[in-house]
């Protein structure tokens, strides 16, 4: 009998490879697409490609689409900004038009997004939390992700499932390290205020939510991936730097930040609490749904 295959876009970043050994781990086989160049893996089940055509069988049974450059790295000029969304959007027709054309359709899609489609608070007040149902803003993240989202949507034909991710938290890779260095050398905690929200999720969570929501569709389009737990940068720094048993003296102004950011710096600045109101009433249940199990578990 032939193991259910699923090919991954963006295989090679930071969630792709975690889902490479977790769908392996569970006796998956893989197709990993990344536009690094003669990436080989000695497991059976594992193939690499670069580009769609290398694909030697119709059977994709699920996919996977993360392709994207980092939205936190490099300043967001104006043709900085138009990499990051064509990194999206054009990975994401290209994906979708490959599989029209093969006559391919697979049980499921699952294709990336971000909570940054829900855009910020410009009063700071954050009284609310945004569902998938909560309106997106006319501000550059929201937008990008709106144009990533219309894309895969497009495809009516095709069963697709939109996971609108938080900050991803691994002990390997991703951006923990960067927020934890400040921590780690007793320099810094809190950034501005420290009132502004920190969305995130486990990685581990994250890799059984996009299993879950591929085998079990629960009815909906798109789903919001952040743990359920409300917390504040303020939050997040005190509880690190219990865990890591430092004491940072200082915090960072917000004006500091938007000197070296710009328009970047609505990322570490402010936000919205986002809800995983639609992946809890299919329900899901979060291995690590606190901020303090997420540390513990994570942090040394």
């Amino acid at each position: 009998m032939l193991k259910e295959r699923v090919l991954i876009t963006g295989a090679s970043g930071f969630i792709g490879t975690r889902l490479i050994e977790y769908f392996l781990s569970q006796d998956y086989a893989v197709i990993g697409l990344s536009r690094k160049k003669n990436l080989v893996s000695r497991h059976p089940d594992m193939q690499w490609i670069s580009q769609l055509d290398e694909l030697k069988s119709d059977q994709v049974d699920y996919v996977i689409n993360l392709a994207g450059e980092s939205i936190g790295e490099g300043r967001w000029t104006a043709a900085r900004k138009q990499q990051l969304i064509d990194s999206r959007v054009q990975m994401t027709e290209n994906l979708y038009r490959y599989l029209e054309r093969r006559r391919i359709v697979p049980k499921c899609i699952i294709s990336g997004s971000a909570i940054g489609y829900y855009g910020i608070d410009p009063d700071e007040k954050w009284q609310q939390a945004c569902t998938e149902e909560s309106a997106p803003q006319s501000i550059f993240q929201s937008e990008m992700c709106q144009q990533w989202e219309k894309t895969a949507l497009q495809f009516s034909n095709q069963n697709t499932k939109i996971i609108r991710l938080g900050i991803v938290l691994s002990a390997k890779g991703g951006i923990l390290p960067q927020m934890l260095q400040p921590i780690r050398l007793n320099l810094a905690g809190r950034i501005g205020h420290g009132r502004q929200p920190i969305v995130w999720v486990h990685i581990r969570d994250v890799l059984r939510a996009i299993e879950f929501l591929m085998t079990k569709q629960p009815e909906g389009t798109v789903f919001n991936l952040t743990a359920p737990e409300r917390g504040s940068q303020a939050e997040f720094a005190d509880l690190a730097a219990r865990q890591l048993h430092k004491r940072p003296l200082l915090s960072v102004p917000a004006w500091v930040m938007k000197m070296m950011l710009g328009e970047q710096s609505q990322l570490v600045l402010n936000g919205q609490y986002v809800q995983p109101k639609a992946l809890q009433n299919a329900g899901f249940e979060f291995k690590f749904p606190t901020l303090k199990e997420a540390l513990t578990d994570l942090l040394p």
